[in-house]
């Protein structure tokens, strides 16, 4: 009998990686996560099935803990990802964000043996883009956050090219905006969620012509998989479901037949509009989506979650 393949997932008790987490121990893995449980991780879900550490990924000791569990498969998803948080502490989040890549890229680099790593970047990265944005694209990051997400695809490219035992197996992933269940209330589907079941408005910034594309989270774990599996690169997550904050609550508002009430407010260092061309992950490693936008608003939006 073949030994169960070992996962280990930086930030894997976070609003994404808690359902990729949920979704390798269903299916047979040896999971070990690694998440300090700050604001927004879930560790309600420990439940014994996984290995969990509770200590921050920037401290060195994760370096040879990494070491010590020798998986196979490897995730650094862990980050602070407040896009507001950045550009109020962008020392903070740039020093924990790059120092996190840093310490994760240099266990792998260590590691005598493992078949994949995934490094966990953001569409952001890309800055504002009124053209769909391919993997090869010139990064642009206009905020703090996708700044310290850009500094990790740089050092995707650095590791690879200078430690040829690298090359052929860090992936990376630039997902669109995911929404679901166990997602931060500040979040604008999350908002609006709670907009509906409380009364809460929903704060419209730049009077919501703000442009995003949606992933509904239950289409992330198959695609992690396949590229745990076969991928190699760079690889943007997105069905090309683009709509305004002002188009999102009116689609919203259609499926539930309820108002969403809503009220200005600003946010610096927005950017307008992201979008990618998702085509790469769908052509050359087969996946398909489980969910359309649609089928995945309407579920979240009336689920108790």
């Amino acid at each position: 009998m073949n030994p169960r393949k070992k996962l280990l997932i930086t930030g894997g008790l976070g609003f994404i990686f808690s359902h990729v987490t949920e979704y390798f121990v269903k299916k047979g893995w040896e999971v070990v996560v690694i998440d300090k449980q700050s604001t927004g991780s879930h560790p309600e879900i420990i439940d014994g099935s996984f290995k969990n550490y509770h200590i921050d990924v920037c401290n060195p000791e994760a370096v040879e803990l990494i070491l010590k569990e020798a998986p196979d498969y490897i995730i650094h998803a862990a980050a602070i990802s407040d896009v507001d948080d950045s550009t109020k502490k962008p020392l903070r989040v740039l020093e924990k964000n790059i120092t996190a890549n840093i310490n994760v890229f240099e266990a792998v680099r260590l590691l005598p043996r493992f078949e994949k790593f995934i490094y966990v970047s953001t569409d952001e990265v890309y800055g504002e883009c009124e053209m769909k944005k391919k993997e090869g694209d010139t990064l642009y990051p206009r905020n703090p956050y996708s700044c310290s997400k850009a500094a990790g695809s740089l050092m995707h490219i650095a590791y690879e090219n200078t430690y040829p035992h690298l090359r052929g197996k860090i992936a990376e992933t630039r997902f669109c905006n995911v929404f679901g269940p166990r997602q931060d209330s500040r979040k604008i589907i999350a908002s609006i969620k709670r907009a509906l079941d409380t009364g809460d408005p929903v704060p419209l910034h730049n009077e919501g012509t703000g442009f995003r594309e949606y992933i509904y989270i239950k289409n992330i774990p198959p695609a992690i998989e396949c590229i745990l599996e076969r991928g190699e690169g760079i690889y943007n997550v997105t069905l090309n479901d683009g709509h305004t904050v002002t188009k999102l609550i009116e689609r919203a508002e259609r499926a539930t037949g309820k108002k969403v009430p809503t009220h200005p407010a600003n946010r610096p260092g927005m950017d307008l509009k992201y979008q990618m061309d998702g085509t790469r992950i769908m052509i050359e490693l087969g996946w398909k989506p489980q969910y359309t936008f649609d089928e995945g608003l309407k579920e979240y939006l009336e689920s108790k979650a």
